[in-house]
């Protein structure tokens, strides 16, 4: 078992998160928790807003017991002699007489069919003229009425626990009432399922049809499938699986004020009064409750709201519904834009800019197609589960970019500090990509500063005999350090030590220009001759010999980068430059009137700031005769 104890391998790791992000996505689209179902439904309720209000469908007119029409029935009442359409207009609930009279108008008018969204209880306390009135409108258009039924929760103790349905039975020799609900043909029921916590809006149909029966009730239908079999119109969707299609804030539908159409004068040339001819005329109550109404998208709505909604959602069929109607289904449906950004992470060879625009890209064509769904097909297509886990594949790619650019730029500044000055590491690290492609290795144009002591081995044999190799240790890194400070002070690179030789490069890895390299290079090696000078005076007042240094300097292209076995890696330079620069400096021994022995190259790159002197053509071992140039000793001022 001690596999279970080793670490996993980076690949690894992100098949396994991908894994973990795969089923969860899965199971919060097959098995949603209660929270989750609730986060969906702020979702769909955003891409509502986003779509905004659509147009409804023709053939549904709403008219209004508004406060409107209960303004008006107040005004005619202070009248000493009010119209009889008026008459009990002024307070809810209206007389039944005047529900009949707006049956006989809009049946005039040519409605196919009325509902009335009004449950008549009882006798009605007008008197029994009142339920004559409208016993004989619902005689005369039998089988284009469709009344109101209510299931409600009992208040008496003695109903005990349950549903009571609530049914204008004063009118059942004209309603023909039966043993079985679903037998009164001209009754639907007003409830509508108010959405829990995480649930949409069920079409009423759901009530009836769902619900009661897992109470052992037995079916009832909605109003709005009532008023529609009463008006010989199909339902084009099943109506007990759709959720509620808002169209938008109330109101959407053709809505006329109940006065406007009881008053014969108003009625007679109302503008609307087209619009009832082969339509389904909704009649209600509608009064302001203080936004009290069933909760939407778009802002609570009413009850004759809801059932206008409910009644057009079913004449056009375009009642919403998840898409696919099975859960696993939907979690396939979910899971396909994750599993294909699964593979594109996993198998393109990608910078994470890459990865992460292509994440970037499946979520917005996710997005367009759940919107287009909406709009266009009235379907909900699986939205959050796959966004959310496209965002989590970008949070765990992300994090795993960072960390792996925080080791490799760890690991790129412990390289590079060892040879070049800090600000020169930050300057690197700015493009990671070009300093890993340094340390593979690059052909670079700089000037190679190679600096030895002279004498330097006659004098470790004598100290050495002498018992003062501690203190000639000491001396010599007293003087490499000061020698690897003017260096860095002017941008140089440390390359190696050889011994007591310093080998520093400028231009490497980068460069500032081959020119401006080549004079920050003279200037680094006359300032190490005045350093040496101010270490030499020191010394000497310590009793300690003094040093001598002789410092060659040749500019040219070398190859620069890691080289080495790998359990030893240095970055350096290697090429026909390096070695030119230390001949030169071993020249320095048979021109010692020179401070600085430089190639054709570095004279031309300096020669318009620095007083340079030709020293004649020298044959240098392995490169030939080649001219050679120097600055005198006494050079000190140009550094």
């Amino acid at each position: 078992m001690t596999w279970l104890r080793r670490p996993l391998s980076r690949p690894a790791r992100l098949r396994l998160c991908s894994a973990l992000i795969l089923a969860a996505t899965a199971l919060l689209v097959a098995r949603p928790p209660l929270v989750w179902r609730s986060w969906e439904r702020i979702v769909e309720a955003e891409f509502l807003r986003l779509r905004g209000p659509a147009p409804v469908p023709p053939g549904v007119v709403v008219v209004a017991i508004d406060d409107a029409s209960l303004q008006q029935g107040h005004w005619f009442a202070d009248e000493p002699n009010p119209p009889a359409w008026a008459a009990g207009t002024s307070t809810l609930p209206w007389p039944r007489a005047r529900y009949a009279d707006l049956v006989e108008r809009l049946r005039g008018a040519g409605a196919r069919a009325v509902a009335l969204n009004v449950v008549f209880e009882g006798a009605s306390a007008r008197g029994p003229a009142d339920d004559a009135a409208l016993l004989g409108a619902l005689g005369r258009h039998r089988g284009h009425i469709a009344l109101a039924a209510e299931f409600m929760e009992p208040d008496d103790a003695q109903f005990g626990t349950g549903l009571v349905l609530v049914l204008p039975e004063r009118f059942s020799g004209t309603l023909a009432q039966a043993a079985s609900p679903g037998d009164r043909p001209g009754l639907g029921l007003s409830n509508i399922l108010p959405p829990g916590r995480g649930e949409a809006i069920r079409h009423p149909e759901f009530f009836g049809a769902e619900l009661l029966p897992s109470r052992d009730l037995p079916p009832f239908p909605a109003l709005s499938t009532t008023v529609l079999r009463q008006a010989g119109l199909p339902s084009r969707q099943p109506d007990r699986q759709r959720e509620l299609k808002v169209y938008g804030p109330e109101p959407q539908f053709p809505r006329l004020s109940a006065w406007e159409v009881l008053d014969p004068a108003r009625w007679r040339d109302h503008p609307l009064r087209g619009s009832i001819a082969g339509a389904v005329v909704l009649v209600g109550p509608v009064v302001d409750q203080g936004g009290v109404g069933l909760p939407t998208p778009f802002g609570p709505i009413s009850g004759l709201e809801t059932l206008a909604t409910a009644t057009a959602n079913s004449l056009a069929g375009d009642g919403l519904a998840p898409w696919p109607g099975g859960l696993w289904s939907r979690a396939l449906l979910a899971l396909a834009p994750v599993l294909l950004a699964v593979l594109g992470m996993q198998r393109l060879a990608t910078p994470l800019g890459l990865r992460l625009g292509l994440l970037a890209g499946l979520l917005t064509l996710i997005l367009l197609a759940g919107y287009g769904a909406l709009r266009w097909g009235h379907r909900w297509l699986p939205l959050l589960a796959p966004a959310t886990a496209l965002a989590a594949l970008a949070l765990v790619y992300g994090v795993d970019a960072y960390l792996v650019e925080g080791r490799e730029r760890r690991r790129l500044r412990r390289t590079f500090e060892r040879y070049v000055a800090p600000s020169v590491v930050s300057e690197i690290l700015a493009t990671p990509e070009e300093a890993d492609t340094i340390l593979r290795g690059k052909s670079l144009p700089v000037t190679v500063l190679f600096c030895d002591l002279q004498g330097f081995t006659a004098l470790t044999r004598r100290r050495a005999e002498a018992g003062q190799t501690a203190a000639l240790v000491s001396q010599l890194n007293a003087y490499l350090a000061e020698m690897v400070e003017v260096v860095t002070a002017h941008g140089g690179t440390i390359d190696k030590f050889i011994g007591d030789c310093v080998v520093a490069v400028f231009g490497s890895p980068v460069s500032r220009g081959e020119q401006e390299e080549a004079m920050a290079a003279v200037r680094a090696a006359v300032a190490m001759g005045e350093a040496l000078h101010r270490l030499n005076a020191r010394w000497q007042a310590d009793g300690e010999e003094p040093l001598a240094n002789g410092i060659g300097l040749a500019s040219g292209t070398v190859v620069a980068g890691q080289i080495g076995s790998p359990r030893r890696m240095e970055f350096t330079v290697i090429g026909e430059t390096v070695n030119l620069a230390a001949r030169l400096e071993s020249l320095t021994r048979q021109l010692p009137e020179a401070a600085v022995l430089c190639d054709r190259a570095t004279a031309a790159l300096v020669e318009a700031s620095l007083p340079l002197q030709f020293m004649g053509d020298w044959p240098l071992k392995g490169v030939g005769e080649v001219p050679v140039y120097g600055l005198p000793k006494d050079s000190r001022s140009i550094a």
